[in-house]
């Protein structure tokens, strides 16, 4: 498996798809001064922050960010108690070095289970813990086998991973009361759009992958068509080609990829919960796109002018009549 991984990463290399992106002039990968978390206009402070799949990686990352722009407390959840536990102290100790104090509580959870997501949130009703913030990283990942072949309980069970797992954490936030202004940041990916060979070799591969993670992009999508971003900012993003546990298990070296470092992810995630990024309510952006290109004018006039920008829908039309 490895190896036939390794020969698809270097034909993606040779296309470039998914590693490199001219939709801002300016490419990151890694965090960057507009979206440091130590900028007193991201700051997190007084909110309390909910990430699934926060022990580690990119959640992890996105824990450290928050813990960095002064959010009050992380709560981290993830099924393996010993990597939380790692990765609490390790987002206390960001928070530390950058003169903040935060407080970290970590739980166990499978997104997936009905129960554990109701007991989640009841117990922090009971403790007067009210999230301001909820970033929806947790995701099942497939492998590189046709949908017919991986079989539907298989692609169903991502789907509970990728979709109704969600769905369920995102009712209960809505659904907590509180009159602060709240952010829901769903960590999604470039294989919600990159679904055919011509653009990306190795995003096709994992068509569950793609098929799922689109469907729960397009939940997150509908939801923000529900609310005003004023009190409940709503966003997709891709957090850019991360090297993290599933290529390791894959075997696959972190020098055979110009992956981008973790820090982007993170800083991306809190910068997206600020009052900055609410023209992006219910739209999906690269976290390696520059932040200040996307907040000039022309850009703007681009959202304004076109509903339908940077959202997930189908290619060609604008409700029943074409676009060409």
């Amino acid at each position: 498996m490895a190896d036939q991984v390794e020969v698809l990463i270097k034909k993606t290399l040779e296309q470039g798809a998914g590693l490199k992106t001219n939709f801002t002039k300016t490419v990151h990968r890694t965090s960057y001064p507009s979206i440091d978390p130590a900028r007193p206009e991201l700051s997190q402070a007084g909110r309390t922050v909910l990430i699934t799949g926060g022990g580690t990686g990119i959640g992890l990352a996105i824990g450290k960010a928050f813990g960095q722009a002064g959010a009050k407390r992380v709560i981290a959840v993830g099924r393996r108690a010993s990597v939380l536990a790692d990765g609490a102290k390790a987002i206390e100790e960001a928070a530390k070095q950058a003169g903040k104090d935060v407080e970290v509580i970590h739980q166990t959870l499978d997104v997936t289970d009905k129960a554990g997501v109701a007991a989640l949130w009841s117990g922090l009703k009971d403790k007067g813990i009210i999230v301001d913030v909820l970033v929806l990283n947790a995701a099942k990942f497939s492998p590189m086998q046709p949908l017919v072949d991986l079989g539907s309980d298989e692609v169903w069970s991502m789907f509970e991973a990728n979709v109704h797992g969600p769905l369920m954490l995102s009712e209960a936030f809505v659904k907590q009361g509180g009159d602060s202004p709240k952010a829901l940041i769903n960590v999604a990916s470039q294989a919600i759009h990159m679904l055919d060979e011509s653009v990306s070799v190795l995003a096709p591969r994992v068509p569950a992958y793609g098929l799922t993670k689109n469907s729960g992009a397009l939940l997150v999508q509908q939801l923000a068509a529900q609310y005003d971003p004023e009190k409940l900012q709503v966003v997709n993003f891709h957090p850019g080609v991360v090297y993290a546990g599933g290529w390791e298990e894959a075997g696959i070296p972190d020098n055979l990829l110009p992956f981008d470092d973790a820090s982007l992810a993170g800083s991306e995630a809190v910068w997206l919960a600020s009052p900055e990024a609410r023209f992006l309510h219910g739209r999906f952006v690269w976290a390696s796109w520059d932040v200040d290109e996307l907040k000039s004018d022309g850009f703007k006039k681009a959202l304004a002018e076109d509903v339908e920008f940077l959202k997930i829908g189908v290619h060609g039309l604008k409700g029943g009549d074409r676009r060409w």
